[in-house]
């Protein structure tokens, strides 16, 4: 009782209205527990509580996976790379009213630098990687002649240690130039530049910390976001094979 009297004594000289009614509650519900001896294990539990959180986040955080790896350079945050494939795309008519095929090859030259170390759980592991794409081609069955433009790629790495193929997904967006007409493909196309997305998703063989074979396939799609009507647009399946240099 010698903590109670004591803290009993502080709140008696410094609010004597508050020392009534605590003495009080003490008697009618029998208190034995000082309650400013209460408050400081509260205030205890609470701060340990919260430095248990704190470490536990810590703890939890991914651990960046690049020393291990044979590879580390070409995927380290900050690290550049340079890519050239080449591929095809053939039409497939979602609207179901026979428009003309338009099937294009294009050439693609890509700028990419990675975001971030590799880190995250078990298979998960990887990083992003941003990349900025120009390509340009022909089209080889359909109306019109040339197809350009410049997309931006936001990519995910799935990578392992000491792995020498690398798996990974993208998504881009951006514009394309054609001089497929609104006559000649029946809708399809209804102005010279139009939005161009793709969803992709490729593997990439190592050769060496420095050089890279990739393989793509995945889905292309062109149209003008209804800007101008019609606006059937473009849907395309196909895929890409070329390199990719790290510096």
């Amino acid at each position: 009782m010698r903590w109670q009297n004591i803290f009993g004594n502080i709140i008696a000289r410094t609010n004597p209205e508050s020392a009534r009614v605590c003495e009080a509650v003490d008697k009618a519900f029998g208190v034995a527990f000082p309650r400013a001896q209460m408050k400081r294990l509260f205030v205890a539990c609470g701060f340990a509580f919260f430095v248990a959180v704190t470490a536990r986040a810590g703890t939890e955080q991914p651990v960046p996976l690049t020393a291990a790896r044979e590879t580390d350079d070409a995927f380290a945050k900050g690290a550049k790379e340079f890519q050239n494939v080449s591929g095809a795309f053939f039409f497939f008519d979602t609207t179901q009213n026979e428009r003309p095929a338009i099937d294009f090859a294009i050439d693609s030259v890509r700028l990419g630098i990675m975001l971030n170390d590799p880190q995250g759980p078990g298979f998960l592991t990887g990083n992003f990687e941003l990349l900025g794409e120009a390509f340009a081609g022909g089209i080889f069955d359909g109306p019109g002649n040339v197809m350009a433009g410049s997309n931006l790629i936001f990519r995910y790495n799935f990578i392992q240690p000491h792995a020498r193929i690398i798996p990974y997904l993208q998504i881009g967006a951006g514009l394309v130039y054609t001089d497929i007409s609104e006559s000649e493909s029946r809708g399809l196309i209804s102005l010279p530049v139009e939005f161009d997305l793709q969803g992709i998703g490729g593997m990439r063989f190592m050769l060496n910390q420095r050089w890279s074979v990739l393989v793509e396939g995945g889905y292309r799609h062109i149209s003008n976001a209804e800007i101008h009507l019609p606006n059937y647009g473009i849907d395309s399946l196909g895929g890409n094979f070329g390199f990719g240099s790290s510096f």
